[in-house]
C-alpha cells in the first residue's frame, strides 16, 4: 500500500501546537513520536519496545504531552524512537481521540469517531438508520392537489438493463416488506430509472417530471440558505449535524394521492410485470422538501432543548450550534432522542458530533466564521465548459449560490447572461473560457466571511461604476473591520442612464435591501462618498418620479435603523470596482449641475431683467382625431400678453414632441437676446436642464443602445439653446391661478395653441426631422413575396435607391404590409371610398391586391360605415360570402366547463378567413356577454364584424348585430324581421351639395345635430349650396340626427 493510500491523520501537538502526522496503526499498543515537539524534552522514564529484528530494547518516554483534535483535547505520553520513518497512532489514543480505520471504496479511510461509547449508550438505539428500518411519523397522511381536469399520466417504462433490474430487486423487495411500496392497479404510470452507485449498489430513481408540472404546489417556506446561516451567533464554537436518513419515507401519503406515483415493475427472474405505487411521500417530487420541512418544524415546536443553543432546519439538515461543549452535547443527545422517539431515522455515518468545524449546506461552518468547503469548490472547478443552455443555467445556480464570497459578481457572469439571450447553438470562444477559468479561480481563493453579529452595528461600504452597483458589509472585531459579504447588483436601465451621484442613491438602496436580508433588520450605517441626504431632497425630483423618490426615501430616511454617513476616504467597495478614483472629495449638487448643464449660466430661476416668453404645445384627440399645434406668447405684464408665433402641427405629433419644438422656436426668437422662457412641461425643462447634456454625451442613444425618438429635434434644440445672449428656462405649474404673471402668461399660452391646433390651416412643415424620417424609411425596406418577385420579373421592374423596385413608368411597387399602412394613412385623412382610394395610391404606386387591401380599410372604418349607404345582401345558400379581411366573418358557439371561481362556460370565436380562434371563460352564455366579449376584445383589434353565424339561429345573431351597431354610434332599424341602415336617404341630400371634401364624414366628426349648425358648416368648408327648402326638416335628409 503507497502512503497516500495509507490511513493517516494529523494532530496539534505540544505546547506550540504543531502539526504532526500520524500513521493510524492498529497494531500497536502505544503512540510513538519521531521527533520531540517544540518546547518538551524526554522524561526518565522508559518502557520495553520489541524491535523490528524481534529482539527488545528500552525507548525513553515523553509524558503529558497535549493532543488536540477536531472536537476533543486529551494529555497522553509518547515514546520517543527517532529511527521511526513516521509517527505511530497507537490504540490507546485511538479511542481516546474516537480514531478509527474503515474500509471505503477499495481503500483504508481513518474516520475520527466523535461519538465515545459513553455516549452512544446515552442515545436512543431506535434513532440510528439501518437496512430494513425506515422511520415512520405518526402524523395525518398528506394530501396532494392536481390541476382540475389532469387527464391520466401515462408514461411508458424505459428500458433497464437486466444488470440494473437485478441491483433495483433487493431495494424494491425491501421497501415492498416494509409496506413503502405496494402492488396496485392505476390508471398513471410514470417510469423509474437504475442509478449506480459509487460502491455499486443500485439507487432507485423515479421520472416525476409530468406529475410535477400537473401537481398545484404551495408557497414555498422553506428556509433561504442564503440568509439561514446569518442566525448563527458568532460567539458559537461547538457544532452537531445531523443529517437524517430516508426522511421523506417517514411521511405518510393519503391514499387518493398514492395512484398518481405508480409505476411498472418487472422482476428480472419472476419476469412478471406489475405496478407498485408509494405509500410514503415519494423521492424526485416536486412538493416533498416543503411538504416535509413543514411536518418537520411542525415536529420540532414540541422540542425544548436545555442550555442557551441554537438550532436551525433546512429541510432534513439540521444544526445544533453553541458556545459551550457541554451544553452542545447535552442539546444534541436529547435531540437525537427526540427524533428517534417521533419515529425518525439519522445517519450515523454522516453525524458530525461535537465539532468545532463542520460542514453545513456546502460551507464550513466555525466559531465566527464561514467558508466554502472545498468538496464545493472542487466540484464546480470539475464542471467543463458549458455546451447548451441548460449548461449555463447550472452554471449560474451554482455560482449564484456563491455570490457572497465573489467581488464583482454581476459583472463577472454577465457573460453568461449574454449567452442565455443568443441563439442556439451556442458559440463558446477562447475569452468565455478565460472568463470562465477567471470566475472559479476567484472561488478557490474565496476569501473567509465573519458570520454577522446581529447584536452589533453593521458598516455597508457603496460605490457604484458603469452601471453596477458594488458593496462591503463588515463588522468590528479587534479595532479592524472584518468582511461579513460582497454584494453587487446591476441598476435597472432607467438608473443607469442618470448621473453618477443620482446613480448611487439607487446603488445604496438596492444594496441596503440586500443587506437587510443578512442582517435581520439589524442596525446598518452606510458609508458612501456621495451626500445622499442632500441629492434626494435637492436634485432627485428634476430626475427621479414621484414613485422612485418615495421608494427611496423610505429605504433610506425613514429607517431607524439605518444611518447614512458621507465617507470622503477610499472605502472596500470602491476596490471591487478597478482602480478606484483619485478625486474622492466632491460637491454633488455641483457635479450634478456640471454634468446636466448644456451651457454654465443656464438658470432655472426667472431673470430681473431681459423677455419673457410664455410657451405651450397641445395635442388631443378630439372627435376620434388627434389635432396638434404650439403658441408662443410675449408679456411684461398680466395686461400685456402678445402672441409671437401660434401655428398648427402635423396632427400625428405628441403631446412631448409639440413642448420640445415649441421650445425651440422660443429659443430661435431669442437669439443674440436675453430673456426667460416659462414652460408647464416637465419633459422640455428636463432636456434643457437635466436630460439633454446626458444624451448628447451618449451619442442620443437611450438605455438600450437604441436612437432616441426624438433625436434629431433634441439636437437642434440643445442647438438652439446656446443662440440666447442670456438665457433662463423656468418650470410653471399648470392650470394654475391667472392672478400673477406666470399664471395668466401660462394660460394665454395654453389657449392659443389648444386653438392653433384645432385650426384648419395646413401643418407646420419641420424640417428637422427630415433626416430621421428618411432613416426610418431607409430601415423599412420591403420584403417581397414569391409572386410579387415573379410579378417584378415580368414587368421589367429595376432597383431602386433603398431597396425597392420600380415599374418602367416610375412608380414604385410596394410590398402588401407597406401598400396597407400608406393606405390606411390615406383614408385617415380623406375617409375616400374604395375607388378614390385605389386610384389615388396607382398615380404613385402599384401593390399586388391593392382593390382587396382598399376594401378591407374602408370596410373596417367606423366613421364611414357611421354615413355610407350599405345594401345588405342575403348569403347565398349552401355556402357563406368569402371574408376579405381577418375577423370580417365570425362563427360564435358557447362550450360548457367545469365551474372554476364563477365561470362556468367558454365562449369561442372562429374568424372564417384565418380560422384563428379566440376563447374568454364567461359566467353566463347570453347574447349580452357576446356584445361585451365583442365590444371590448375582438373590434378594438381586428375592427367592425360584417356577419355573425351561430346554431343559436339568426334571432340571437341579429340581437348581437343590432346593439354592437348600436353602442358603437351606429344607427339601424329592423323592419319585418329585417335590419338595414336608416341612412340611405342621405345619398339624397348629398346631390344637393357639392364640393370637394366629404360632407358625411364631417357632420360625424363634428356631430351637428340641429340646421344652424348644418348651416354654419357649410359655410366654414366654403362648399357651394344649390336651392335648399329651410323650412323642410333636416332630419328628412339626414336621419341620424334625429
Amino acid at each position: 500500500m503507497s502512503h497516500q493510500e495509507e490511513p493517516v491523520v494529523n494532530f496539534e501537538i505540544g505546547p506550540h501546537q504543531e502539526d504532526f502526522e500520524f500513521l493510524v496503526d492498529t497494531g500497536a499498543d502505544r503512540s510513538s513520536l519521531r521527533k520531540l515537539p517544540a518546547g518538551m524534552t524526554v522524561s526518565m522514564k522508559t518502557c520495553e519496545v520489541m524491535g523490528a529484528e524481534g529482539k527488545p530494547f528500552k525507548a525513553p518516554i515523553i509524558t503529558n504531552v497535549k493532543i488536540k483534535g477536531n472536537s476533543r483535547q486529551v494529555t497522553a505520553d509518547f515514546i520517543y524512537l527517532p529511527e521511526l520513518e513516521t509517527n505511530l497512532l497507537g490504540r490507546d489514543l485511538q479511542v481516546q481521540l474516537g480514531v478509527g480505520v474503515i474500509p471505503e471504496k477499495g481503500k483504508m479511510q481513518v474516520k475520527i469517531m466523535t461519538l465515545t461509547a459513553r455516549d452512544l449508550e446515552e442515545i436512543d438505539s431506535r434513532v440510528w438508520a439501518e437496512e430494513g428500518k425506515t422511520g415512520f411519523l405518526d402524523i395525518p397522511p398528506i394530501k396532494i392537489d392536481m390541476q382540475i381536469g389532469t387527464p391520466p399520466v401515462r408514461i411508458k417504462q424505459y428500458p433497464i438493463l437486466p444488470e440494473g433490474r437485478r441491483g433495483l430487486t433487493p431495494v424494491i423487495e425491501q421497501l415492498l416488506e416494509e409496506g413503502i411500496l405496494e402492488p396496485c392497479m392505476s390508471p398513471h404510470n410514470t417510469p423509474i430509472l437504475a442509478v449506480r452507485k459509487a460502491e455499486g449498489k443500485y439507487r432507485l430513481v423515479q421520472d416525476l417530471r409530468e406529475i410535477n408540472k400537473r401537481t398545484v404546489t404551495k408557497y414555498p417556506v422553506v428556509p433561504n440558505p442564503y440568509t439561514l446561516l446569518s442566525q448563527i451567533p458568532p460567539e458559537h464554537a461547538w457544532f452537531t449535524i445531523i443529517d437524517l436518513k430516508d426522511a421523506f419515507w417517514a411521511c405518510p401519503l393519503a391514499e387518493e394521492c398514492q395512484d398518481w406515483f405508480a409505476f411498472e415493475w418487472e422482476h428480472p427472474e419472476k419476469n412478471r410485470k406489475q405496478q407498485l405505487r408509494w405509500t410514503r411521500l415519494p423521492q424526485g417530487f416536486t412538493e416533498s422538501p416543503n411538504l416535509f420541512g413543514q411536518a418537520l418544524e411542525k415536529l420540532l415546536e414540541q422540542f425544548h432543548p436545555k442550555g442557551p443553543v441554537k438550532i436551525l432546519q433546512y429541510v432534513d439538515d439540521l444544526l445544533v450550534s453553541g458556545e459551550d461543549q457541554l451544553e452542545v452535547k447535552t442539546a444534541s443527545i436529547q435531540l437525537l432522542n427526540f427524533l428517534g422517539k417521533k419515529g425518525l431515522r439519522v445517519s450515523k455515518r454522516k453525524l458530525q458530533f461535537i465539532e468545532q468545524e463542520v460542514t453545513y449546506l456546502g460551507h464550513l461552518i466555525g466559531k465566527g466564521y464561514k467558508k466554502l468547503s472545498p468538496e464545493r469548490i472542487a466540484g464546480i472547478q470539475a464542471i467543463p465548459a458549458p455546451k447548451t443552455k441548460r449548461d449555463i443555467r447550472k452554471l449560474l445556480g451554482l455560482f449564484g449560490y456563491c455570490r457572497l464570497w465573489l467581488d464583482k459578481y454581476t459583472q463577472s457572469v454577465k457573460f453568461l447572461y449574454e449567452k442565455l439571450v443568443s441563439p442556439e447553438p451556442i458559440e463558446w470562444t477562447e475569452e468565455d473560457e478565460d472568463r470562465l477559468k477567471n470566475l472559479k479561480h476567484k472561488l478557490s481563493t474565496a476569501p473567509v466571511l465573519s458570520l454577522p453579529n446581529l447584536k452589533q452595528e453593521f458598516h455597508l461600504f457603496v460605490n457604484t461604476e458603469e452601471g453596477v452597483a458594488y458593496g462591503v458589509i463588515t463588522q468590528e472585531w479587534g479595532g479592524c473591520k472584518k468582511p461579513v459579504a460582497s454584494l453587487s447588483k446591476l441598476l435597472d436601465p432607467v438608473a443607469r442612464g442618470w448621473p453618477t451621484c443620482l446613480q448611487a442613491v439607487a446603488a445604496t438602496t438596492v444594496l441596503v435591501e440586500e443587506t437587510q436580508k443578512l442582517t435581520l433588520q439589524g442596525k446598518v450605517r452606510v458609508h458612501t462618498p456621495h451626500d445622499l441626504k442632500t441629492i434626494l431632497s435637492q436634485k432627485a425630483p428634476e430626475w427621479i418620479t414621484d414613485s422612485r423618490i418615495l421608494r427611496y426615501e423610505i429605504a433610506l430616511m425613514n429607517s431607524e435603523n439605518l444611518t447614512l454617513t458621507t465617507s470622503k476616504t477610499l472605502n472596500p467597495a470602491q476596490f471591487l470596482s478597478g482602480e478606484p478614483p483619485q478625486d474622492l472629495e466632491h460637491d454633488c449638487l455641483e457635479l450634478l449641475d456640471f454634468q446636466t448643464k448644456v451651457r454654465e449660466d443656464l438658470d432655472a430661476t426667472p431673470l430681473p431683467y431681459g423677455r419673457k416668453l410664455f410657451i405651450d404645445g397641445s395635442s388631443r384627440v378630439i372627435e376620434g382625431k388627434r389635432a396638434s399645434g404650439y403658441s408662443v406668447i410675449e408679456g411684461s405684464a398680466k395686461n400685456n400678453m402678445k402672441t409671437l408665433e401660434t401655428r398648427k402641427l402635423p396632427n400625428s405629433w405628441s403631446a412631448q414632441l409639440c413642448e420640445l419644438y415649441v421650445l425651440k422656436r422660443g429659443l430661435d426668437l431669442l437669439e443674440g437676446d436675453q430673456g426667460t422662457i416659462y414652460t408647464d412641461s416637465k419633459y422640455a425643462y428636463g432636456v434643457a436642464h437635466t436630460f439633454g447634456k446626458i444624451w448628447e454625451e451618449r451619442s442620443y442613444l437611450n438605455s438600450k443602445g437604441k436612437d432616441l425618438a426624438h433625436k434629431e429635434l433634441i439636437k437642434a434644440t440643445l442647438t438652439s439653446l446656446l443662440k440666447p445672449l442670456e438665457i433662463a428656462i423656468v418650470h410653471v405649474r399648470g392650470h394654475q391661478r391667472r392672478d400673477t404673471l406666470e399664471g395668466e402668461g401660462n394660460h394665454t399660452a395654453d389657449q392659443e395653441a389648444k386653438r392653433a391646433a384645432q385650426g384648419s390651416g395646413e401643418p407646420t412643415k419641420v424640417l428637422v426631422l427630415t433626416e430621421a424620417s428618411r432613416e426610418k424609411e431607409e430601415r423599412e425596406k420591403p420584403i417581397y413575396e414569391e409572386k410579387e418577385l415573379k410579378l417584378i420579373k415580368e414587368l421589367g421592374m429595376q432597383p431602386g435607391k433603398h431597396g425597392e423596385w420600380v415599374t418602367p413608368d416610375g412608380r414604385t411597387f410596394l410590398n402588401k404590409p407597406l401598400a396597407r399602412k400608406m393606405l390606411s394613412e390615406i383614408h385617415e385623412s380623406t375617409h375616400w371610398g374604395t375607388q378614390g382610394l385605389c386610384d389615388h395610391f396607382l398615380r404613385e404606386y402599384l401593390c399586388l391586391g391593392v382593390y382587396e387591401l382598399a376594401k378591407s380599410i374602408t370596410q373596417g372604418c367606423i366613421i364611414c360605415q357611421k354615413v355610407n349607404q350599405r345594401a345588405l345582401r342575403k348569403v347565398p345558400l349552401g355556402g357563406r360570402e368569402i371574408a376579405l379581411r381577418p375577423f370580417q366573418s365570425i362563427q360564435i358557439d358557447f362550450t360548457e366547463m367545469p365551474p372554476v371561481q364563477g365561470y362556468k362556460h367558454l365562449l369561442v370565436i372562429i374568424d372564417h378567413l384565418t380560422h384563428w380562434v379566440e376563447a374568454f371563460p364567461t359566467r353566463k352564455e347570453t347574447a349580452d356577454v357576446v356584445i361585451k366579449t365583442l365590444l371590448e376584445q375582438i373590434i378594438p383589434r381586428y375592427g367592425l364584424i360584417n356577419n355573425i353565424d351561430s346554431d343559436r339561429g339568426p334571432h340571437f345573431t341579429a340581437r348581437i348585430l343590432h346593439e354592437t351597431v348600436k353602442a358603437l354610434g351606429l344607427s339601424t332599424c329592423r323592419e319585418e324581421g329585417k335590419q338595414y341602415w336608416v341612412a340611405k336617404n342621405a345619398a339624397t341630400f348629398k346631390q344637393r351639395l357639392t364640393g370637394e371634401c366629404p360632407i358625411r364624414e364631417w357632420f360625424c366628426m363634428e356631430k351637428v345635430n340641429d340646421v344652424k349648425g348644418v348651416k354654419d358648416l357649410i359655410k366654414e368648408k366654403a362648399l357651394n349650396i344649390k336651392k335648399m327648402e329651410t323650412d323642410e326638416p333636416l332630419t328628412q335628409f339626414l336621419p341620424w340626427l334625429a
